[in-house]
């Protein structure tokens, strides 16, 4: 019995995108309140501007108030879809005191980037502050972004 092989060059391509980076810009600040021993409250920033919204009992001390950004770069004119937790926890140092941010929303999603391939992208969300909270610097350092090409 016989084989019979057939190859055949077909026409294939193939184009490879530019590799996506991200560079983180500004970080979400939610500037300084303290809370009562009656209660707690919320510290709201929008997407669109450094401004913030203040519920409940907190006590407000100003401060620097910023909406995170953060900048994208890849292929020019592509759609990217960015992933960001909803809610984070943030942390006191190393004790065991926390607040929670939620409710973190994107400026726009999905985004396009530009003609050189970059586009800047804003968040905002909401801060909840606990009864009687802590005095001190709340941060979190794993914080993660995704972007995919769409």
């Amino acid at each position: 019995m016989a084989a019979t092989i057939l190859a055949a060059l077909l026409p294939f391509d193939a184009t490879a995108q530019a590799p996506l980076a991200l560079e983180w810009k500004t970080n979400l600040r939610f500037g300084t309140v303290a809370s009562d021993l009656a209660g707690g409250g919320t510290v709201a920033i929008p997407t669109n501007q450094d401004t913030r919204t203040i519920t409940g009992l907190l006590t407000d001390f100003g401060g620097t108030v910023k909406r995170g950004k953060f900048q994208i770069t890849g292929e020019p004119r592509a759609w990217v879809v960015i992933t960001m937790p909803s809610t984070i926890v943030i942390q006191k140092g190393t004790s065991t005191n926390t607040m929670t941010i939620d409710n973190l929303t994107l400026q726009s999603n999905p985004v396009k980037l530009n003609k050189n391939g970059v586009k800047n992208v804003f968040f905002g969300g909401t801060l909840n502050v606990g009864t009687n909270q802590k005095k001190g610097t709340y941060k979190d350092e794993a914080f993660v972004i995704n972007v995919e090409y769409q």
